[in-house]
């Protein structure tokens, strides 16, 4: 009999401000690292109004980290220092690797003034860190479906596989082995998701989850991050209509030091980085 995985922490999301005044709820950012591995931050971004997404984000750099950002309502217009120029909407996902260094910005393209979308940051493993960038982004038609019975379960980042059934994403990282899905379902509906890697996650952004844990079944409710057990089947169904993100991957288990906008293992590492972005270095 295969287990299922339980809710053993929580966390709420929190208002927050970033780039030239973006409101968003910050679900998971600095410390504790440990409890989050391989991931790093997770932002929501939900607009009803142009006043709440600020000045967007102009251009800024990173080094050490993936981002991904995926769009539900609304899109980004995204420019880096490579010489990409390009735009997502509704339902397209973008993939960065900073790797050695990235300076890009990312723009708001609110549709009738409303925008709602994640952004993830994903860590590098210490031998990819200074790597070279990458970007790619993919339409809302290109990004794979899991099959259920009831519901809906998009394949942003990854792979989900069982028995002869697999479904890959356009952006696989071996690496991490990680996992993003969206997945939308109805009042009582249920759904069973194969999510092999050690780490996962949950973040709901509409309705209330139930997870149907191995001893008990715990409610998780909207702008609620839920830390799942490392083993299992994730089992889930749905008190009312509802939204959530899934993240899995398998941890990396290396020192973590942030400062702003780089993520590196040593103080060492992160003063380099800064001493690059200042003299230009960082991208060359």
């Amino acid at each position: 009999m295969s287990t299922t995985r339980s809710v053993i922490h929580s966390i709420d999301a929190v208002p927050a401000s970033d780039g030239a005044g973006v409101q968003l709820k910050r679900i998971m950012s600095q410390p504790p690292h440990r409890l989050m591995d391989p991931f790093l931050m997770l932002d929501e971004l939900k607009a009803d109004h142009k006043d709440a997404l600020g000045g967007g984000f102009p251009p800024h750099p990173h080094r050490g980290i993936e981002t991904i950002s995926c769009m539900l309502v609304g899109g980004f217009r995204h420019e880096d220092h490579m010489g990409n120029c390009r735009e997502v909407g509704n339902g397209g996902m973008q993939w960065m690797k900073s790797g050695r260094g990235v300076i890009h910005s990312e723009m708001p393209v609110p549709e009738q003034d409303r925008l709602h979308g994640f952004q993830v940051w994903l860590n590098m493993p210490r031998r990819a860190k200074m790597d070279d960038p990458q970007y790619l982004d993919i339409d809302r038609d290109a990004i794979p479906e899991w099959p259920l019975p009831e519901g809906k379960c998009r394949v942003l980042l990854g792979s989900l596989q069982k028995n002869d059934i697999q479904v890959q994403a356009p952006v696989v990282r071996q690496e991490t082995q990680a996992l993003i899905l969206d997945v939308q379902m109805k009042a009582r509906d249920r759904v069973v998701l194969p999510v092999t890697p050690r780490k996962a996650m949950i973040y709901v952004y509409q309705g209330v989850v139930n997870v149907a844990g191995s001893d008990s079944v715990i409610s998780v409710g909207q702008s609620t991050l839920a830390v799942l057990s490392e083993s299992g089947d994730l089992e889930l169904t749905a008190s009312e209509q509802s939204g959530f993100m899934v993240l899995a991957g398998e941890p990396l288990n290396e020192p973590v030091v942030q400062s702003g906008p780089f993520v590196m293992n040593t103080r060492e590492e992160i003063e380099q980085a800064f001493q690059d972005y200042r003299t230009g270095r960082l991208t060359g």
